[in-house]
C-alpha cells in the first residue's frame, strides 16, 4: 500500500528534483509537497467520483434562510467531508439542489423533503485510494509544488498540467469499469404500471 512519502517521491519524479525520505524533513521538496498536500488531494477528488470516495448520507435539515425562501422548499447541511454533491434524491426521486453559503455555513438547498445526498468524500489516507488515484494525484501535487520548487518555470508547469489532464481519461475509465450504472425507469412505463428490472 503507497504512503503519502511515495506519493509525494512521485509527484517530485515528474518534476524532476530530488525525492526525500522523511515527511519530517525541512528541505524545500518536503515543505512545499506539505504545504499542497491537502489542496492537491481535495482538488484530484473533486475532478471525478471516483468509486473509493462515493458515499450516501441522509441531510439534517436545517432552517431556511429567508433570502432562498420563495425559490427552494428545504435546506440542509451538507454530509461531513463533503468535497462535491453529485445527486439529491427524495421520496420522488433525483431532485434539483444548489449548494449555497448563508451567513453562517454552507447549506444545501432543494425542494427534497427527507433528502438523501451522493457525493464524493475527502478520504484522507493514501492506503484507501486505488492505484489510479494515486498517480493521479501525484501528477495534482507535482503541478502545485513545481513553481516554487523551479522558480516559476511556466512552461514545466504547462507540461505538468498537460500530463495531469492527459492521466485523467485512463485513470476514469478505469474507476468506471468497476460499477455499471442501473437504468433509470422510464417515465411512460411507469405512469402506465411497469417497468422491467
Amino acid at each position: 500500500m503507497a504512503a503519502k512519502l511515495d506519493i509525494w517521491n512521485m509527484a517530485l519524479g515528474f518534476i524532476g528534483t530530488r525525492t526525500v525520505a522523511s515527511e519530517s524533513e525541512r528541505t524545500p521538496e518536503a515543505v512545499q509537497c506539505a504545504l499542497f498536500w491537502d489542496s492537491a488531494r481535495r482538488t484530484a477528488l473533486r475532478d471525478y467520483p471516483w468509486n473509493f470516495a462515493q458515499a450516501r448520507a441522509r441531510l439534517a435539515e436545517v432552517a431556511m434562510p429567508e433570502a432562498w425562501a420563495g425559490e427552494w422548499r428545504h435546506a440542509y447541511v451538507p454530509p461531513d467531508r463533503c468535497l462535491r454533491l453529485h445527486r439529491v434524491l427524495g421520496a420522488g426521486g433525483r431532485a434539483g439542489f444548489m449548494p449555497v453559503h448563508d451567513a453562517e455555513r454552507e447549506i444545501v438547498l432543494t425542494d427534497a423533503a427527507d433528502a438523501l445526498a451522493d457525493y464524493t468524500r475527502d478520504v484522507a489516507e493514501p492506503s484507501r485510494w486505488d492505484d489510479a488515484f494515486r498517480m493521479v494525484m501525484a501528477r495534482r501535487l507535482a503541478c502545485l509544488i513545481c513553481a516554487p520548487l523551479l522558480k516559476n518555470n511556466a512552461g514545466k508547469v504547462q507540461e505538468l498540467e498537460s500530463l495531469y489532464r492527459a492521466a485523467l481519461p485512463d485513470a476514469m475509465q478505469s474507476d468506471a469499469s468497476e460499477r455499471e450504472e442501473r437504468a433509470e425507469p422510464d417515465a411512460w412505463l411507469l405512469a402506465r404500471g411497469g417497468f422491467d428490472r
